[in-house]
């Protein structure tokens, strides 16, 4: 158990290959603090059968969603995008500089979630390095 709580918030607390660090570094000891426990209340209330039934990605993924809910908890309310970071770690952010085939180097200066046929969409507010001219992307999220 305690292997995997060092090793998930290793992986989200640093930046590595596939994802940079969706949490800030003045909650993350607490979020770790938070998750571990919830973590440890969930499996104490498991019957035997069904803590040894669950798998290790079973248990890394609610690991996972015990962490995210406490670093949502953690954040000002107030602070969208950092809300929508950890929502959606693998986005594009806010600063960001993507290049792109036909507007060249464009920094995202915006983004917001929105809805189309019931099915959530990030959408990017990007500015062009080069002319400043403005212009939008969309990503369709995981529900």
């Amino acid at each position: 158990m305690n292997a995997l709580v060092e090793v998930g918030c290793l992986y989200w607390f640093n930046d590595n290959e596939e994802v940079r660090s969706p949490f800030p570094l003045e909650i993350q000891p607490e979020a770790k603090r938070r998750a571990q426990q919830q973590f440890l209340d969930f499996q104490a209330n498991l019957a035997e059968e069904e803590s040894q039934a669950m798998t290790d990605d079973e248990m890394v993924s609610l690991f996972e969603g015990f962490l995210f809910g406490a670093g949502l908890k953690l954040i000002d309310a107030d602070d969208v995008d950092l809300a929508l970071t950890l929502n959606y770690p693998f986005m594009p952010r806010v600063g960001d500089v993507v290049d792109n085939e036909t507007k060249g180097e464009s920094c995202v200066i915006e983004r917001r979630v929105e809805s189309k046929e019931s099915k959530p969409f990030m959408v990017v507010l990007l500015q062009v390095v080069e002319s400043k001219e403005t212009w939008q992307t969309e990503f369709l999220l995981p529900s």
